[in-house]
């Protein structure tokens, strides 16, 4: 088996011990489940009837496909916990940024593909919309979401990465974030 002669042959290249190998293999675990997933997910997204399956490794996604003549982005998840919770707020605005349907991959215990914006929680759906109006010039949008005062309270908790972020931002859409922020 080609894993068992790659452990042998660092075994001797290195001098390691089992216990130095089994210690290893412990840490590794998770990197070696994620990798296997996200190979065990592009046949997924090919059974699941997309095309030009492609692995890219990129912060926002592992996976690119195409279905009906559009684009998607799939994360590969292999947790059992909430699929889009590690998901941080440069991750969102990152994603609000691809052009094309961002989709989560849960692969545990059975495969579920899930729109991504459909199962993130209210504030980082709230934050994703407003990356998304801001890159798309939407002003009238943004100037909706601004006007609530429960939503200035979910989005001021984003003020460092939003403001992070203003540098791609059309002058319209800073102007206005700027009054609340």
């Amino acid at each position: 088996m080609y894993h068992v002669r790659i452990l042998e042959e660092l075994r001797q290249e290195y001098d390691l011990t089992d216990d130095e190998i089994e210690y290893a293999i412990d840490k590794a675990r998770g990197i070696i489940l994620g990798f296997a997933m996200e190979m065990k997910a592009m046949k997924v997204l090919q059974d699941m009837n997309f095309m030009n399956v492609k692995y890219v490794d990129l912060p926002t996604h592992d996976i690119e496909a195409e279905k009906d003549g559009s684009k998607y982005y799939v994360e590969v998840k292999a947790t059992k916990k909430s699929p889009t919770r590690e998901y941080s707020a440069h991750k969102i605005a990152m994603i609000a940024r691809l052009d094309g349907t961002h989709l989560t991959l849960v692969m545990t215990p059975s495969p579920h593909l899930f729109n991504t914006e459909e199962v993130l929680s209210e504030p980082k759906r709230l934050l994703f919309n407003v990356f998304r109006y801001i890159y798309s010039n939407n002003v009238e949008k943004l100037k909706e979401i601004t006007s609530d005062d429960k939503y200035k309270t979910i989005l001021s908790s984003y003020e460092k990465v939003i403001k992070i972020y203003t540098t791609r931002y059309n002058k319209d859409a800073l102007s206005l974030l700027e009054t609340f922020l």
